[in-house]
């Protein structure tokens, strides 16, 4: 809406918008993309093959090396490690080609890894893993869960 000013000396018109409208609606447009506005983002995107468990948890994840536990494969970093085919027939509980894989990646300093599992995956499976994750000097363990609802 425009408001005509008129000057008591000058016949022309000077027109003026009314801008205390559009201010206001500015800033509830302002804060409402304030408050939905999200800096955190995924760490972690995980595998496409992968249909995560569902957790209630309102932990951030700190970003650690990640072993992907596959129907099919344990990758990390996009290598294929080790078959879950080859897992089976093994005995031992240490599964060799993972732990020649995680030696060399261990820091001083760092002791965690991060499993990225598929719900389906048998736990003997898991324990495997985490078996030679902890021999390798990997001793804390993080499961990767998507939140639920």
């Amino acid at each position: 809406m425009k408001r005509l000013i008129h000057t008591s000396d000058d016949s022309s018109a000077v027109c003026k918008p009314q801008l205390t409208s559009l201010i206001d609606v500015m800033t509830i447009l302002l804060v409402f993309l304030m408050k939905s506005f999200s800096v955190e983002g995924n760490l972690i995107t995980p595998s496409e093959d992968l249909q995560l468990p569902v957790s209630t948890s309102h932990e951030v994840p700190v970003p650690v090396p990640t072993l992907e536990i596959s129907a099919s494969a344990i990758i990390s970093e996009g290598e294929k490690i080790l078959s879950t085919a080859d897992i089976s027939e093994d005995d031992s509980l240490e599964l060799q080609p993972l732990s020649e894989w995680l030696s060399p990646r261990r820091q001083e300093n760092m002791k965690e890894i991060m499993l990225q599992a598929d719900q389906h995956i048998p736990f003997t499976v898991i324990k495997r893993v985490m078996f030679t994750c902890s021999k390798a000097g990997f001793d804390d363990f993080t499961i990767l869960v998507q939140q639920e609802g």
